[in-house]
């Protein structure tokens, strides 16, 4: 009687054992991480804070345009007339002294370089006026103290600025003698227009105490127009 219920002890622990090799060797591991699958679909758009969509690169190489640099324009004055007297002196006018209005360009009428200050230097004398629609603008005489180059040069001194409303002179001569400036020119009285002039003009100017002084102012009146021939 003893034997069979150990007979029967031994018969329940193998069933055991058996039962539990089977379930352990079919299934998973406990401790495995848990497989996870992501569709297309569940990738994030291309909207703001989402990751943007990517394709396969093209097999199509790039093309670049080649640069273009913009056309730079420059306007400059182009004189009615050309000195005669030394040169052409078109470099000196982003250097003097500029017209009333905007694009209204400087028009050189005659230009020469001798000394009228006396201290042994050559002077840039140059007669100008602008650029004008109808009738004519006055002209002035700018004289610099610099010959050679006008990058840096002194202005010393702007002629006919005193008599410009009073005469509005055009130049047609200017001589120089001993340092002493001789202008000749016609102008405009007040009753007079710009269209007809009706003025005979004549003045000097010299270099005194470090500035130009009017010596010399001859004016003279003309019953007929007179013929309007800017320039030297």
């Amino acid at each position: 009687m003893e034997m069979q219920r150990g007979n029967l002890k031994v018969a329940v622990l193998a069933l055991v054992v058996a039962v539990t090799a089977g379930c352990s060797s079919g299934g998973e591991t406990p401790d495995a991480a848990p497989k996870t699958t992501t569709s297309a679909s569940a990738q994030p758009d291309t909207g703001f804070g989402g990751v943007p969509r990517t394709s396969a690169p093209s097999t199509t190489p790039p093309t670049t345009e080649p640069a273009v640099e913009p056309v730079k324009t420059t306007k400059t004055a182009t004189p009615t007339k050309r000195p005669t007297q030394a040169g052409d002196y078109s470099e000196w006018v982003p250097y003097m002294k500029g017209c009333p209005y905007d694009n209204q360009d400087i028009v050189i009428q005659a230009g020469t370089q001798v000394d009228v200050t006396k201290d042994g230097v050559r002077d840039t004398i140059i007669t100008r006026t602008c650029e004008a629609s109808t009738s004519y603008w006055a002209s002035t005489i700018e004289i610099f103290k610099n010959t050679g180059n006008p990058i840096g040069a002194q202005r010393i001194g702007v002629l006919l600025e005193d008599v410009a409303k009073a005469d509005e002179p055009v130049v047609q001569e200017v001589n120089i003698k001993n340092g002493v400036i001789e202008v000749i020119g016609y102008g405009t009285s007040a009753k007079g227009s710009k269209s007809c002039p009706n003025l005979t003009l004549n003045y000097r100017y010299e270099y005194q105490g470090g500035s130009f002084k009017r010596i010399q102012r001859t004016v003279g009146t003309s019953p007929e127009c007179l013929p309007q021939t800017p320039g030297a």
